[in-house]
Formats: C-alpha cells, sequence, structure tokens
C-alpha cells in the first residue's frame, strides 16, 4: 500500500517560527487542520508543541481535537446551514458565517446548551466566496450583536482561494476600515480582525500589512512551508513534512505512445499522448514503472518526483505510470518512487483511508 510519510521535525521547525513571527507583533493565530483529515498523531504533535487555536471544516474533526484537548479553542471555518448549528455550537467556540438565518439559529443553539458562541462576521472583498456585501455590514451587525448566547469576535474575509484574489495592502485596509466603522458606529471594540491565512504571510515579511489586521489562519504555511504569493517556500519554513511513497508494481521496457484505434479513457478524456508506439523491435521503447497510487487517490498532476528525472506519463484509478528511462537510480520491483506535495495533493491523500499514514522516527 501506498504511504504518506510525515516527518515531525518539519512541522515542530514550522510551528515555531510561525508562532514566534505572530507572537512578537501581537497576532493570535489559528492553525487550519482540515488538510490532516483529523490524523491523531498529527493533532498530538500540534498539542505538544503548545497549539490551543484550531481550526476546521468538519465537524468530525473537531470533535477528535475535542476530544484530544478539551481546553481547546476550535473554529468552524466553513458557513454552515441552520439545521447544524446545535452540532456547531457543541464542538467548535467559534464560528464564521454569513447568513442572519444560521447566526440566529446558532443563538438558540447556544442558549439550549447554556454556552456563549463567537461569530466572525464574514465580509466580501472580490474572491466570490462566502461574505457579506460591505454595504450591508452596519445593518448586519446591528441585527446580530443583540442576539442571546452570541458574541461577535470579530470581522474576517477569504482571499486568495477560488479565484486567486490576493491580499494587496488597499485589500487588507479595507476589512481594516470596516472594523473602524463597526467600532465607532456601536461604541464596541471588535477582538479580531481576521484577514490574514498562508497567502498574507509575506504581507507581513513586507511590512505590508495594516495593524488592524490582529488575527491568522494558517494551514498550508504550516504543513508545507509554501509562498503562496512569489512561488517556493516562505523565508524561515521548510517544506515535505509530508511526502507520499508509492511502490514499483510492474518495471517493463514499453513503447512511447499507446498501440491501436483510441477513444475516451476510462475518465472520458481524450488525452493528447506521443505518436503510436511500435511492438516491433524498431519502434523506440522506456522504461515504465507502474506504480500503486492513482485517481482515486491523488490527481497525480499535484505530485512532483524528489527524483527529477522522473517523469509521470499517465494514471488510471488505481495506478500511475512513470517513465523512469531518465533516472540514474536503480530502481527494481518493490522499490518506492517518493514524491513532494502541493496542497491539493496533500488534502486528497490525507482523506482517503486506503492510504497509510505514518509519522518518520528517523
Amino acid at each position: 500500500m501506498s504511504r504518506v510519510v510525515i516527518d515531525p521535525g518539519v512541522i515542530r521547525h514550522n510551528f515555531r517560527a510561525l508562532d514566534n513571527m505572530f507572537t512578537r507583533r501581537g497576532i493570535h493565530w489559528t492553525a487550519v487542520t482540515k488538510v490532516v483529515c483529523g490524523h491523531k498523531p498529527t493533532l498530538k504533535l500540534l498539542i505538544e508543541l503548545g497549539l490551543r487555536s484550531f481550526a476546521d471544516s468538519r465537524l468530525e474533526n473537531l470533535k477528535t481535537i475535542r476530544n484530544l484537548y478539551p481546553e481547546a479553542e476550535t473554529m468552524y471555518i466553513r458557513p454552515s446551514s441552520p439545521k447544524f448549528a446545535p452540532s456547531i455550537v457543541k464542538w467548535a467556540d467559534i464560528s464564521m458565517n454569513t447568513e442572519l438565518k444560521t447566526i440566529k439559529a446558532l443563538s438558540d443553539a447556544a442558549q439550549e446548551q447554556d454556552k456563549k458562541h463567537g461569530v466572525i462576521i464574514m465580509i466580501e472583498l472580490g474572491e466570490l466566496r462566502e461574505g457579506i456585501m460591505p454595504e450591508r455590514l452596519i445593518d448586519f451587525y446591528r441585527q446580530v450583536f443583540e442576539l442571546e448566547g452570541i458574541e461577535v469576535v470579530g470581522i474576517g474575509t477569504n482571499l486568495a482561494c477560488m479565484y486567486g484574489v490576493l491580499p494587496t495592502y488597499d485589500k487588507l485596509m479595507q476589512l481594516a476600515l470596516y472594523k473602524r466603522l463597526v467600532e465607532l458606529t456601536f461604541n464596541t471594540k471588535l477582538r479580531w480582525c481576521s484577514g490574514g491565512s498562508s497567502v498574507t504571510i509575506p504581507n507581513i515579511l513586507t511590512k505590508q500589512l495594516p495593524r488592524e489586521i490582529n488575527h491568522f489562519r494558517v494551514g498550508e504555511a504550516l504543513f508545507l512551508g509554501s509562498d503562496l504569493v512569489n512561488g517556493g517556500y516562505l523565508k524561515g519554513l521548510k517544506p515535505d513534512a509530508f511526502k507520499l511513497a508509492a511502490s514499483i508494481v510492474e518495471l517493463k521496457e514499453k513503447p512511447t505512445g499507446p498501440v491501436g484505434k483510441r477513444g475516451e479513457n476510462a475518465f472520458g478524456e481524450d488525452e493528447e499522448v506521443p505518436a503510436s508506439g511500435e511492438w516491433g523491435h524498431g519502434g523506440e521503447r522506456k522504461m515504465r514503472a507502474v506504480l500503486n497510487i492513482g485517481r482515486l487517490d491523488v490527481p497525480f498532476e499535484h505530485l512532483i518526483p524528489f527524483d527529477e528525472d522522473v517523469e509521470l506519463v499517465g494514471g488510471a484509478s488505481d495506478l500511475v505510470v512513470a517513465d523512469i528511462s531518465e533516472s540514474g537510480e536503480k530502481y527494481k520491483l518493490g522499490d518506492e518512487v517518493c514524491f513532494r506535495l502541493d496542497y491539493a495533493a496533500l488534502l486528497a491523500l490525507m482523506h482517503s483511508r486506503y492510504i497509510d499514514k505514518e509519522i518518520s522516527h528517523r
């Protein structure tokens, strides 16, 4: 079986670097742990490191976190329908919201459970995901802050998730001004202006972060070290906390292109491929390794071989084919080929119950 190998040393390094960066600037940060999909050994590592604030988009994962560490601050980051309000209040201290009807349901659930539930009002700033339109903020806040059992802990926004709208200084300054507007209008003080995420960390490094932005929700930088603005990795962070090891289950020389009349593949795609190969001795052949990983497990286009001379040339539900002809490694049947993971690949692999996950103890 293929496996994801987790390096606790890299996670430990990145956690400490991020915690130092935020703490020195008076910024509260919450680790978005949805990419680890409730993997208990990874969550226990974060708890041991001192993480106290966890965010997830799956209530089942928040339940796991709460059972591991009852004192954790838990945040539900996916907007929900009103019918799930009792479960949200049970497992999350804070949730992100944009619908008044849902917040009223959270209010009812909080009173029934004798709790105070925190709410972050999400504002639309151009990414066209969840968020109320800015011109509705004052009226929306007026209706929400009067609800029993509800505490508006702040306002926030999501950027660079769906359309890649970057958190420029001007964008973040808009959010900061909305915070000021609410505070002046209602003579109140909002605890958080939640405009930070992994993609916003370069704003800190370039001193382009408005001082009002005092809450970050960080996942990818913690687990992958990615610089989502400039590419590569953020200064001071390490990559490769997670890697995929896939086994070679077939190793043979084969033609460079498919042989025979072609139609769509099993996924309804008409793939562009090299010219048809030949079965005879005259056609070019290359060494192909078939790996025990497939589209059912991961979008293989997001796998990056550590061996730069390995090229992934295709895949099906349960198998991926790699051209290893140019590699200097002497691969054998049963050997593993290791891959660096981006966010999409890591999320799929950790979500799959068919992939083993193991903590490296090297």
